[in-house]
């Protein structure tokens, strides 16, 4: 079984935290309103500047941080986060599957089972991975996962009856997306987007096309 995450994994583009984050930013005076969208920005080119962004989980991540430093209204920001998925879902950002992505799922052997497993909203999904051109390449969706607590009692139903050896979790925040997995004697590979090592991870790379040669091996070792 693969099981992968979806923002920043399957799904690329910075466009819809960036507009996250000046939705949020918006109910600022104008110096914190800048500083806020410089913060950001910051941190998405890798050079976080502030000290609540040095280790956010991703763009959307340290948009919440942010949100906290600045003491915007959480009713606020979950608006906001809840607009910028449903104009995601809308398609109003150019957002990409990450290169050879589609090739790959393609390509696995037919009783590979692979997964989405994502804190993303479910609602919009759909639409997201048709627009990304990765619809119909997932035996299971599961959305609004509540990782990482959630994916602990996800798991152990994938694995029951199975060894955990039998699963590789493949995505980009270790606390979300892997360590529940790793915790169980599960196989990890980890995209490392700002250079965080993690050294739990079987594999790791600076993206998800330096992985595809382990993810192939991995499943071709299964299949056999």
């Amino acid at each position: 079984m693969l099981l992968f995450d979806f923002d920043g994994t399957v799904c690329l583009g910075d466009a819809p935290a960036y507009e996250y984050a000046r939705r949020v930013a918006a109910v600022l005076g104008p110096d914190e309103h800048r500083s806020f969208l410089a913060a950001h920005e910051a941190f998405c080119k890798g050079m976080p500047t502030a000290a609540s962004t040095f280790d956010a989980l991703d763009p959307y991540n340290a948009v919440r941080r942010l949100a906290g430093e600045y003491g915007v209204d959480e009713a606020v920001r979950r608006a906001a986060y809840r607009a910028v998925r449903a104009a995601m879902a809308e398609g109003r950002f150019e957002l990409s599957a990450p290169p050879g992505l589609r090739e790959l799922l393609w390509d696995l052997p037919q009783r590979t089972t692979v997964l989405l497993v994502t804190n993303a909203p479910f609602e919009g999904l759909d639409s997201l991975l048709s627009q990304i051109k990765l619809d119909g390449r997932f035996d299971r969706i599961v959305g609004d996962a509540a990782k990482p607590e959630g994916l602990g009692p996800i798991l152990d139903g994938l694995l029951d009856g199975r060894e955990a050896s039998s699963l590789l979790s493949i995505g980009d925040i270790p606390r979300n997306d892997l360590a529940p997995a790793a915790e169980r004697g599960c196989a990890t590979a980890y995209i490392d987007h700002y250079g965080r090592p993690w050294p739990q991870a079987d594999v790791s790379g600076r993206s998800i096309e330096e992985l595809y040669g382990f993810i192939r091996r991995w499943v071709a070792e299964r299949t056999v």
